[in-house]
């Protein structure tokens, strides 16, 4: 190992030894320290547009920098954390019209993800199966579980037609959209009613898809992502 390398590595790490005497793996490290810093952002200790700086953060924690940065990427990936090209990490802010816009492309986007699934006849047992989920966390009261049923039910329907930029980009919208809602959610200590409003237009997507017309699938979709916009407005936008 260089010396650098060795230098990275800080004391705390070496205190995540369990007492079978092995040493926490890198990867099991950087998953708890991205939890560790998700529950801070959910928390409001890290505002919103707010920077996370590394080296406080490997402080506050008592491990490497380069550790902390890892466990930054894996919120990126989650949506929590921005970090554009050569620029600090940010937590995610969304403004009233980057929230418009989103849903704009969003309804778009799924509309034709619609189109294309009833176009083919596809199988709708997983889109189901994820209304079921939705509508078993919403009964348990469960905003964070909520939250990521319905992100679930979305990515579902994004990814059931097989194209891969129709969800790579749609990932790129309803990851950091949904990341943002449970922390606006968790801020304003919101239970799951507004998400169990919406359980009937969840319904209304797979009714339409079931009827076999490609154009009021996508048409449906378009619609019922305008009244997700207008409850997202009302109820948890900043």
């Amino acid at each position: 190992m260089l010396k650098a390398d060795r230098e990275a590595l800080s004391a705390a790490e070496l205190r995540g030894i369990p007492r079978n005497g092995f040493h926490e793996p890198r990867s099991l490290l950087k998953e708890n320290l991205a939890a560790q810093l998700r529950e801070e952002i959910l928390a409001g200790k890290i505002a919103p547009g707010e920077k996370i700086i590394e080296g406080r953060w490997a402080r506050h924690f008592g491990v490497a920098q380069v550790s902390v940065r890892e466990a930054i990427n894996i919120l990126t990936t989650e949506g929590f954390v921005t970090k554009g090209h050569g620029r600090s990490a940010r937590v995610l802010k969304l403004r009233d019209s980057d929230i418009i816009h989103i849903y704009l492309i969003r309804g778009a986007l799924e509309g034709l993800a619609a189109r294309l699934v009833t176009e083919r006849k596809l199988p709708l047992y997983d889109l189901e199966a994820a209304l079921a989920g939705l509508r078993e966390a919403v009964g348990a009261n469960d905003i964070r579980k909520t939250i990521d049923r319905v992100q679930h039910f979305h990515i579902r329907l994004l990814e059931k037609p097989g194209n891969p930029f129709l969800l790579e980009y749609g990932r790129k919208l309803v990851v950091p959209l949904y990341a943002f809602t449970l922390m606006c959610a968790l801020a304003k200590d919101l239970d799951s009613s507004p998400w169990g409003v919406q359980l009937a237009n969840h319904e209304r997507i797979l009714e339409a898809i079931r009827l076999g017309d490609p154009g009021l699938a996508e048409q449906t979709v378009i619609h019922i992502t305008s009244l997700f916009l207008q409850s997202a407005l009302k109820v948890w936008a900043p």
